[in-house]
């Protein structure tokens, strides 16, 4: 009975350092200074804007916001009395691309902004400017 079960103990040993050895051969691909892979994607752009307020609710007008990917800008326009001062913009980007400086944190869109895009392989940056109007100011 001994040996049976020390058979046992030693086949999951050797399939959990056959696990390990396997997963830690998967960190040879490489990585950004922010952690991120590197990818063979070639695109960067951004799909989708939006601009949430403080309830946490996008402040941009339905199907007002206008994405022009050759002329890298981004303009949207804000409900009427939404504070520009202070809101958080998120954006949908190409796959494997980032965008920086970050979004998501409490930006002042009084003024435009810029934003660049980097492509999944690190190669290309596009850079965008985002204007953003407030509803009722023409």
């Amino acid at each position: 009975m001994k040996k049976h079960k020390n058979m046992k103990t030693f086949g999951i040993v050797t399939g959990m350092l056959m696990m390990l050895t396997f997963f830690s051969g998967c960190t040879d691909f490489p990585m950004d200074e922010d952690d991120l892979l590197i990818t063979t994607q070639g695109r960067c752009y951004i799909g989708t804007f939006y601009l949430y307020g403080p309830d946490h609710l996008d402040v941009l007008i339905q199907d007002s916001t206008v994405i022009d990917t050759v002329a890298q800008t981004v303009v949207g326009l804000a409900k009427f009395g939404t504070n520009l001062g202070k809101v958080k913009p998120a954006a949908s980007l190409s796959l494997d691309s980032k965008i920086t400086p970050v979004m998501g944190v409490w930006t002042d869109f009084t003024v435009p902004r810029t934003y660049t895009v980097i492509s999944g392989n690190r190669e290309i940056e596009k850079e965008y400017t985002i204007t953003i109007r407030l509803q009722g100011e023409d």
